[in-house]
């Protein structure tokens, strides 16, 4: 049986306290690149009350007063919100079993895009010029 760095595996993601900068949020780096999206999802899925954010290669976030956060780099950012979710099977499978999730939210961020943190309400800047060669780190 192989497994998928994508999928959504009990047992697979261990969470311990950061650093205290901002509350009820989850943050992993080298999200794209490095196929965590399925442990943030397990993260967050686990944890519906916390906001998970996945940083991709050379994207930074700036978080003003721990009301508002925006995208900066030239790199994706994803933010998954489980508050609305619906249903899942995640406290009755077994350790090493694939989770499902019904209505988990995403939203996905580029470079000058804000979310606000407190209504979970992305902001996209249309006014963004797009460079005449973009990186192919995230894609």
């Amino acid at each position: 049986r192989g497994q998928s760095n994508e999928a959504m595996i009990k047992g697979e993601v261990q969470i311990t306290a950061g650093l205290g900068f901002i509350d009820s949020v989850i943050i992993d780096t080298h999200f794209v690149q490095r196929g965590r999206i399925g442990r943030l999802f397990y993260a967050v899925a686990s944890n519906p009350g916390i906001l998970g954010i996945g940083l991709g290669e050379d994207a930074g976030l700036l978080i003003t007063e721990g009301k508002m956060m925006e995208a900066i780099g030239s790199g994706l950012t994803i933010v998954v919100d489980g508050r609305n979710i619906i249903e899942t099977n995640i406290y009755n499978v077994e350790l090493g079993m694939p989770v499902s999730v019904e209505n988990l939210k995403v939203h996905v961020m580029s470079i000058y895009d804000k979310f606000d943190l407190r209504q979970h309400k992305l902001h996209i800047n249309h006014a963004v010029t797009v460079p005449a060669e973009l990186p192919d780190n995230d894609l």
